[in-house]
């Protein structure tokens, strides 16, 4: 194999300072122009770097204290042209370089030495397995926690269900330094995107046994926070679930300090209305009235019930719905039925919409909002919406395109039922 590890990117993730022995940074550069006037200490974010220390270079020498809890690599800053990487671990630091050659500048402390000896060994374009044990064999504390977590854990037993238990093992996900560590943000993405998989039922397990673990609460949160964005916003049937787990466990005043009131009661309420309508959960039941008088959800004698909630100034519905129209005349005949309710209370723009485009299906709407409706039981924050339900009247799918996905799931749910 040929060398694919990904080494030097860097991401900044804020985080609260945590007390730390203090080190000491100090050096000469020679050959400095007028127009430098300090040396600055930081990290890329993105594509930009992130300044977090600043000294006063006096006739080319600075001193500073470092007191942040981070250590790691970092780049020692001059000018847009003018840098140099190093390591910051337990010990104090001296620098000696020149302006002109500022990328081959010298650093004392510990794990500095072995950081260039790594750099001279990867220049010359190793193996991925020679790359793999050289950074397993690096013996500075802090420069080995930096560089570890690009690797995976491997094992002769190595598959996918081992690696959901083993992800993290190279991470220290109690240590400060891991927020600013760019694999720790490369590996989120490849954790969430291909390592969990898309089971429900599978990532809950997993996250729960993972911050059940001991845990640096700042790293807590952002692991907490990248999740709940990525399953809230999922586009993959059934992960709400996932957003419902997180906001019932760790959005409390108590646990989730870092959002505002109103930020937790918009999570809580939108958790709470799509924990009533759930994948494999019954969908809740409700009365409505149509043109022919009133009914119940419960009511509709069908093998499967596309409940459509819309209206018809809804700029997506009104292209949504002749789609969903054409569906449901290839199907009806095959037990398909279509309960479209509106959220209008003015009825004249939906009777006349409902004549033009011939919907012939169950079109219901709810005349008197004083009462239960629709709105108590289903979270509806946008339209057109589409649930799924089985004879039982239990959801099976969500929000599918009309055009392509729901028409072949609608094929699988049939087929067994047809035989």
């Amino acid at each position: 194999m040929k060398k694919g590890l990904l080494f030097f990117a860097f991401l900044l993730l804020s985080g609260t300072v945590y007390a730390q022995e203090p080190i000491q940074l100090s050096g000469c550069i020679s050959g400095l122009p007028e127009s430098v006037t300090d040396i600055q200490f930081a990290y890329v974010r993105g594509n930009r770097l992130a300044i977090i220390k600043k000294a006063p270079l006096v006739n080319g020498c600075f001193e500073t204290t470092w007191s942040r809890p981070e250590r790691g690599i970092f780049i020692a800053y001059l000018d847009g042209s003018h840098s140099v990487d190093f390591v910051i671990s337990n010990s104090d630091i001296s620098l000696s370089g020149s302006y002109d050659n500022f990328t081959q500048a010298t650093f004392t402390g510990s794990g500095n030495t072995e950081f260039v000896a790594l750099k001279a060994f990867l220049s010359s374009a190793p193996e991925t397995e020679a790359i793999r044990s050289q950074l397993l064999a690096v013996q500075d504390e802090s420069l080995r926690e930096f560089l570890l977590p690009q690797l995976l854990p491997f094992h002769s037993d190595t598959s996918v269900y081992w690696l959901r238990s083993h992800f993290w093992d190279y991470t220290n996900l109690n240590s400060p330094s891991t927020l600013i560590n760019p694999f720790f943000q490369k590996n989120q993405d490849l954790y969430f995107e291909q390592v969990l998989g898309h089971n429900p039922d599978t990532i809950i397990a997993t996250l729960a046994t993972l911050f059940s673990q001991p845990m640096h609460p700042e790293v807590r949160k952002v692991l907490i926070s990248t999740a709940t964005y990525k399953y809230e916003t999922s586009k993959v049937m059934g992960e709400d679930a996932v957003f419902v787990w997180l906001a019932q466990n760790f959005y409390t005043k108590e646990f989730a300090t870092w959002m505002s009131a109103e930020e937790l009661g918009n999570i809580q309420e939108k958790a709470s209305g799509l924990a009533s309508e759930l994948i494999g959960d019954p969908a809740p039941d409700f009365a409505f009235d149509t043109q022919n008088g009133r009914m119940k959800l419960s009511e509709v004698d069908a093998k499967i019930t596309i409940l459509y909630f819309w209206d018809s100034d809804c700029g997506h519905c009104i292209k949504e719905t002749p789609r969903l129209k054409k569906l449901y005349d290839d199907y009806k005949d095959r037990g398909v039925e279509v309960v479209a309710i509106t959220l209008e209370n003015e009825f004249t723009n939906w009777e006349a919409f409902i004549e033009k485009h011939e919907l012939n299906w169950i079109n219901g709407f709810e005349s008197n909002f004083d009462r239960p409706n629709f709105l108590w039981y289903y979270y509806i924050q946008s339209t057109p919406k589409k649930l799924v339900l089985d004879e039982n009247k239990r959801i099976i799918g969500k929000n599918l395109d009309v055009e392509t996905t729901l028409r072949t799931f609608l094929d699988d749910q049939l087929a067994p039922l047809e035989k």
